[in-house]
């Protein structure tokens, strides 16, 4: 029987995401894109719904489920369930790349040109590298589908006749009659055949959780470490003279910044010419541009800090203290989730007893109160997301290759809230996954836990890569508690003008 009120409160509540996607964009945007660029825009705030909705789907199976094998909401939680990840995932490798290279197409010609491209031209231009990327990974997805597509399952045969006043739920097997075993048992593993579109989720969700382990596990501990130091230095009021004499400095690495800047956009343009983008030079060009952006990141920082100790006088004191609110309570759940994966995720996964059912044991609790389970497992998850942003920005300044794309309020060009979301949805299914593994008590008997319990994480040949990720998302997080110990902030690049140019 269909639960009706279970019905009505999913559809307010994705009401409810999808206006929050459009008022994250409304809040973020950058002022000239405020009318333009509708197309980026559609696809920012459903790519962010779809992320909502892939980490909200878990309590919306529990409800449905009610921790009874028959689902008591009746709801089609596992169609649902595929539906929102091939989504996630259609969006991940189609709209988003598409969009950010139609919107991109319009700014790649030379600045000396006199027209900006044409609709037409960006979207073949959007077209032209898209394509061969889509082939590319079909080719890759439909290859180790037809090698690899099979679950690989361990199964118990057992053999021999039911005896009368027998409990089944004991092991009888081990129990004789007359000295004769009352049954045979025997050990093997099926190899059942999955759906392409379950293999394609398994597949493009590596690379979430890819970004999920590396991003997510440096986000873990620097996300609430950086909130803690921002209170601890932030801006002071001071003089006239001191602020005359910090804005000189800064002018002098501006200027140098400048020129660099126009040296760099010249070599770019001769080395893009005669369609030799992938030569080396251009590489290399590249990678100086991507360290050119961080120093400039760097600089603007430093002069926002500037202007708000001389002309704010310190700032709004009332926001920096909820800062540090916000880090504290972000140190409890950062070590909430280390205690959790110790003492729970990882004896589970390498087949031993776990210690503790720990937050199980409190989701189960809380989950019969309306909303409040809801509530604290939105807090637990969008958490994690929190992480792989904060990772980005902060793994971003030390990798050369890796483009920084910084969300700011009111700030962030549409490329930025692409690239972001982007992130966000393919982590999104790694989070969702991590969820379902990290609450299996909890989310017993749902469709999400046997899509990604019994298919996805028995697939032939990843029996074990879900586990390294893990495992490298709680090792990145304690290397990044040795690096903060070993390069404290005011030897950290962000928080110096040393450029080396």
């Amino acid at each position: 029987m269909v639960d009706i009120v279970l019905i009505v409160l999913s559809a307010i509540f994705a009401i409810m995401v999808l206006a929050s996607s459009v008022y994250f964009l409304i809040y973020y945007q950058h002022p000239t894109d405020k009318w333009v660029a509708w197309l980026p825009k559609v696809v920012v705030v459903f790519g962010l719904t779809l992320s909502a909705f892939n980490i909200f789907v878990l309590p919306l199976d529990v409800a449905n489920q009610s921790g009874q094998i028959n689902a008591s909401g009746g709801l089609p939680m596992a169609s649902i369930t595929l539906a929102l990840n091939l989504s996630s995932v259609f969006f991940f490798i189609v709209f988003v790349p598409f969009t950010m290279f139609y919107y991109e197409g319009a700014d790649d010609s030379d600045e000396s040109d006199e027209k900006k491209k044409s609709a037409p031209s960006q979207i073949g231009y959007a077209l032209k590298w898209l394509i061969p990327t889509m082939i590319f990974t079909g080719g890759i997805v439909g290859v180790m589908y037809w090698q690899l597509g099979y679950a690989e399952i361990g199964v118990t045969q057992l053999a021999g006749t039911l005896q009368s006043g027998f409990d089944l739920t004991v092991d009888y097997c081990a129990l004789t009659v007359k000295g004769t075993p009352v049954c045979a048992r025997q050990s093997g593993t099926r190899y059942p055949k999955v759906s392409w579109i379950v293999y394609t989720v398994a597949l493009i969700g590596l690379i979430g959780w890819f970004i999920f382990a590396i991003f997510g596990g440096a986000g873990l501990i620097s996300l609430p470490v950086d909130m803690i130091q921002d209170f601890q230095h932030r801006p002071k009021p001071i003089t006239a003279a001191e602020y005359a004499e910090r804005k000189k400095a800064i002018g002098q690495q501006s200027v140098l910044l400048i020129e660099v800047g126009q040296t760099l956009q010249d070599e770019l343009k001769l080395a893009s010419r005669g369609g030799a983008r992938m030569n080396r030079r251009f590489r290399q060009l590249r990678t100086k541009e991507n360290e050119f952006r961080k120093d400039a990141l760097i600089l603007e920082f430093h002069y926002r800090r500037l202007e708000e100790s001389y002309k704010a006088q310190g700032g709004n004191i009332l926001l920096q203290y909820l800062g540090l609110i916000g880090g504290c309570v972000s140190a409890v759940i950062s070590v909430i989730w280390i205690i959790h994966i110790a003492l729970y995720m990882l004896p589970n996964m390498f087949g031993a007893t776990p210690y503790s059912l720990f937050l199980n044991d409190f989701f189960g609790n809380v989950s019969p109160i309306p909303f409040i389970g809801v509530f604290f497992y939105a807090i637990f998850s969008f958490y994690l997301l929190l992480c792989v942003i904060k990772g980005n920005s902060k793994l971003g300044m030390r990798i050369a290759f890796i483009t920084i794309h910084p969300l700011r309020l009111g700030e962030t060009m549409m490329n930025s809230l692409l690239f972001n979301v982007g992130v966000i949805l393919v982590s999104s299914l790694a989070v969702s996954q991590f969820c379902t593994l990290a609450f299996s008590r909890y989310a017993k008997y749902t469709a999400s836990g046997y899509l990604f319990g019994v298919q996805i994480q028995k697939l032939k040949g990843m029996q074990y890569v879900y586990l390294g990720f893990v495992c490298a998302f709680l090792g990145v997080a304690l290397m990044t508690i040795a690096w903060i110990i070993y390069k404290p902030r005011s030897k950290q690049r962000e928080n110096r003008m040393n450029f080396k140019w």
